[in-house]
């Protein structure tokens, strides 16, 4: 090989390498940045954790003062047409809110608290009737009620009613059932 073809081949290899590089660089480049993104919403992520982690006591401390408010019922006792459905009815009547329609739905735990959604399907009220209903719903006294769902609309047949949906979810805890020994 001679002088002039061995700067040939360096100067080809060097337009090679520039021309791989100018390949390879923006895709690297994009890369890169795509990691950095993924690193700082870890990052992110992890302090959020970590605040969670912290706040865990605080939490605790505000579950163990709702479930002590959480009314107690014994194993194996049916609450949905012993407690929760009159209690419903009861509130409903007396805020004039007509349940047409209800349905009760499956018993569900988590953890320690047992939930029971009520699904009214139909109802009808006037919207100061429906607002005290739901107030008095979320604030009953020895009850913890949550509405998860609700629809609203007008009452065609009926000017200044209103008509829907809503489900009422029931919280309580369960009590292992006693034996007496005597």
């Amino acid at each position: 090989m001679t002088e002039r073809d061995k700067k040939l081949l360096v100067v080809f290899a060097f337009v090679v390498a520039l021309g791989v590089l100018g390949i390879w660089l923006p895709k690297a480049r994009v890369a890169w940045e795509m990691a950095q993104m993924d690193l700082e919403r870890s990052r992110t992520q992890l302090e959020r954790e970590r605040a969670v982690v912290a706040l865990r006591p605080v939490i605790e401390e505000q579950y163990g003062q709702l479930r002590a408010t959480m009314p107690s019922f014994p194993e194996g006792v049916a609450l949905d047409t012993t407690h929760w459905l009159p209690l419903v009815d009861n509130l409903a009547t007396a805020n004039n809110v007509s349940i047409v329609r209800r349905a009760v739905g499956a018993e569900t735990t988590h953890g320690t608290v047992t939930e029971l959604p009520i699904r009214c399907t139909d109802w009808q009220g006037r919207l100061d009737s429906l607002v005290d209903f739901l107030y008095q719903v979320e604030t009953q006294q020895g009850a913890m009620m949550d509405v998860r769902a609700i629809t609203v609309s007008p009452d065609a047949k009926n000017p200044g009613m209103l008509k829907g949906t809503f489900t009422i979810n029931c919280a309580y805890t369960r009590q292992a059932a006693t034996t007496d020994k005597d």
